[in-house]
């Protein structure tokens, strides 16, 4: 089965690069995409197993990924995010990490690989709560 990850990112090529690298080079995952953090609000009740979320966007209100992450953070804690930005800020990559991101990877021409380690960490951490789990607790 594959796993769900949502990517939100306003530039429709950088988008179409992430849905290809996740579904076709990776394999392991179906990717749906959005433009905005509002467009994906309100799909987060499908629990996704990863959101990737861009830092910049074309928001009336001035309302960056930062925002929409503490907004969505007080309904779903759990939802792993990575935060995935051209933004190299050190203040924005404490809060972001303060509100429980699982990495701040900055956009470059290693962050496709930074991206899959990232995912791969993941995996692993949950395999091992699980595993954990099923060890002491059943």
């Amino acid at each position: 089965m594959k796993k769900l990850v949502f990517v939100v990112e306003d530039n429709l090529v950088q988008q179409k690069m992430l849905q290809v690298h996740f579904e076709e080079t990776l394999g392991d995952y179906e990717v749906r995409t959005f433009e905005h953090p509002k467009d994906m609000l309100p799909m987060l009740k499908q629990k996704p197993y990863a959101i990737v979320l861009d830092h910049f966007f074309g928001d009336p209100e001035g309302r960056t990924g930062l925002d929409y992450l503490k907004e969505f953070r007080q309904k779903y804690k759990n939802i792993p995010v990575i935060y995935y930005t051209t933004l190299d800020d050190e203040a924005v990559r404490s809060e972001v990490m303060k509100l429980g991101a699982e990495k701040y990877i900055i956009k470059n021409s290693a962050s496709l690989v930074l991206l899959r380690m990232a995912l791969d960490a993941l995996h692993e951490k949950i395999v091992s709560n699980t595993l954990f789990r099923r060890l002491f607790y059943n």
